[in-house]
């Protein structure tokens, strides 16, 4: 199988992971089952919007921004476990594809 080949299933198998997993919770919610895995990997799959510590930004409407500091803080299981991972994965197929 050649390596372009081998990149997009890496990569549709992560798409199609992140959006089959809500309707999976939904499933697990609705059978009264423990879904504590599936909850948790929602937690880790979803990036966040930061609402933490908020900094006021001198507007007239009162708009509060959340530091950058923050934003980072608070999606780092995302980049992690759907854009690092992913990318780790692919150099790997991509070094092991071009040893031979």
């Amino acid at each position: 199988m050649k390596t372009r080949f081998k990149i997009i299933l890496v990569i549709a198998c992560f798409v199609g992971f992140y959006f089959t997993l809500i309707p999976v919770l939904q499933f697990c919610l609705n059978s009264n089952d423990d879904c504590l895995v599936w909850q948790e990997l929602m937690l880790l799959t979803r990036p966040v919007i930061a609402s933490g510590n908020l900094q006021w930004s001198g507007s007239v409407d009162g708009i509060e921004i959340p530091s950058l500091s923050d934003q980072l803080i608070q999606n780092l299981p995302f980049a992690i476990s759907m854009l690092v991972l992913q990318f780790v994965i692919i150099g790997f197929v991509v070094v092991w594809d071009n040893r031979k």
